[in-house]
């Protein structure tokens, strides 16, 4: 089963994993835990893994225990799960663009209790519900949220030399619903283009899993050149990688420092991921006010070295070292070279 509970440490640049059935060791000065239900398929996971039916409504549970010795307010919210650019299923967007082969999601079935605010005194703990009401059609597959949890009132910023280090902690606790058989995912290659990811220049494939199934061990190699021909220009390959049901991101082609001029050109996809394969070949134009714009606001990569370059100056240098150590000897020894 995929690992669906999880801490994220916000505002620094560290990230602090807590494995679904273990207790985070950091003292983040709270915990989070679900109260499993009845309806619970795997209770040795610590996450929701419901059996549900249609028409159902039901009280979903966590307890907040916080461990610090002052109150702490808490937002707590059901979230749906989508796929981040990292190719990464992520619990943490509150109103996240929703791919279009979603039809009920965690929005529509915790319409009443999305988000909430509360407040737990210091040394304390407060028993948080949520409420959901399955629609009256069954549904296929697998509806994949989270209860989010974040910290509203971290506590004060640190000073380290002229950095304000704000730390705040959030929890996710995995939440999937499902009524009939598992779904397999699919995967479907949508838009591609020419984009800009943090100043950098990409070709983005827009991949699309439009199943109510979760993909596990995605891995895709990807690789870009003009149209009609066979070289290579740019291309990518990243595993480990999975999507949430019914979600879409955009697979990243850097351009590095190849810079691709306005035309024609073809992207070769391929993927994988536990046993199913698939193919895609798509062209695309990048248009010259594309390429403007892009340039306008582009982090210009740093030069690479040309060691053929520097081979040869070293090459020039022995050689003429060479030549002058031979008429410094011819000098001083004038018999021996003749």
């Amino acid at each position: 089963m995929i690992m669906m509970s999880l801490a994220l440490l916000l505002g620094v640049a560290q990230v602090a994993p807590v494995l679904a059935d273990q207790t985070p060791t950091n003292n983040v000065g709270y915990t989070v835990r679900a109260i499993l239900p009845s309806n619970q398929v795997n209770r040795q996971i610590s996450y929701f893994d419901l059996r549900v039916k249609p028409r159902e409504s039901q009280k979903l549970a966590i307890v907040i225990e916080n461990t610090s010795n002052r109150s702490q307010r808490f937002q707590v919210s059901a979230n749906q799960a989508v796929t981040n650019q990292n190719g990464v299923i992520d619990y943490s967007q509150l109103s996240p663009k929703l791919d279009s082969s979603l039809k009920v999601g965690i929005a529509n079935i915790f319409a009443g209790d999305l988000t909430q605010k509360v407040t737990v005194p210091a040394n304390s703990q407060k028993r948080v519900t949520l409420r959901y009401t399955m629609p009256a059609q069954k549904l296929r597959g697998i509806i994949l949220g989270g209860v989010y949890v974040q910290q509203l009132n971290p506590v004060q910023p640190k000073a380290s030399g002229k950095i304000m280090i704000n730390n705040a902690y959030t929890y996710a606790i995995g939440l999937s619903l499902q009524e009939g058989a598992t779904v397999k995912p699919d995967l479907k290659l949508k838009q591609v283009g020419a984009s800009q990811i943090n100043a950098r220049n990409f070709v983005t494939a827009n991949l699309q899993n439009d199943q109510p199934g979760i993909l596990q061990g995605l891995t895709v190699n990807a690789r870009v050149t003009q149209a009609g021909q066979t070289q290579t220009l740019i291309q990518q390959k990243q595993a480990k990688m999975g999507m949430a049901p019914n979600s879409n991101f955009n697979f990243g082609i850097p351009w590095g420092n190849q810079e691709l001029k306005p035309g024609q050109y073809t992207l070769y996809l391929t993927a994988n991921a536990k046993g199913q394969q698939w193919q895609f070949v798509r062209n695309f134009t990048i248009s010259a006010p594309l390429i403007k714009r892009l340039n306008r606001h582009t982090i210009t990569p740093a030069p690479q070295p040309n060691y053929w370059l520097y081979l040869a100056l070293a090459m020039l240098i022995a050689s003429l070292l060479a030549i002058i150590g031979y008429l410094m000897y011819r000098n001083r020894h004038p018999r021996h070279a003749k």
